[in-house]
């Protein structure tokens, strides 16, 4: 029983009069893997269109430069700034006199040790401490960031401590003592 030719016959040879298949074979139609062995192939960098090369250049530089502007690449910290006590100014008359925003007397210090990181009631009256006693940690929101941390740091250096940015036992210690004589 002969079934004719099937198209999807890969393995099926041509027929001996078929003078089609031996062309495309052999012939210039044939792809890469078809070729003589002893023939080598042009290095891949020569078979890259160099329109394709540079407009992929040009567009990664694009993409850079809007992640840039968008400030993908700045670290997230921000800039420290010089931290100064602060103080109001009273004026009368006769005399000028300046006094802490903050009565020291009726600002506690914490009572457990905090780190970078915390958030809580105890970091906010670390920051209203550290505030009144001339360390400005910005914003007392409860959050022991990056300002605090600076705070702390310049605390910890003006008394003589290990300035490590953590409010440890000698720390706390430290601040007890210097809201006492305020």
């Amino acid at each position: 029983m002969s079934r004719g030719s099937d198209p999807d016959d890969w393995f099926g040879g041509a027929a001996a009069g078929d003078d089609g298949a031996d062309d495309f074979v052999r012939g210039e139609d044939a792809e890469d893997w078809l070729r003589d062995v002893g023939e080598p192939s042009p290095p891949w960098y020569e078979t890259i269109d160099r329109r394709v090369v540079i407009v992929a250049v040009v567009a990664v530089g694009l993409l850079i430069a809007v992640l840039a502007a968008a400030g993908v690449f700045s670290s997230g910290k921000p800039a420290t700034t010089p931290l100064t006590p602060t103080t109001a100014t009273v004026t009368t008359s006769t005399t000028t006199q300046t006094t802490p925003t903050t009565p020291a007397s009726s600002v506690p210090a914490p009572t457990t040790t905090l780190k970078p990181g915390d958030t809580g009631a105890q970091v906010k009256v670390l920051q209203r401490a550290l505030t009144s006693l001339g360390f400005s940690t910005g914003t007392i929101d409860g959050s022991y960031g990056p300002a605090t941390e600076a705070a702390t740091t310049s605390f910890q250096r003006s008394v003589g401590l290990k300035t490590d940015g953590i409010v440890g036992p000698a720390t706390l210690r430290a601040l007890k003592s210097a809201l006492q004589k305020r």
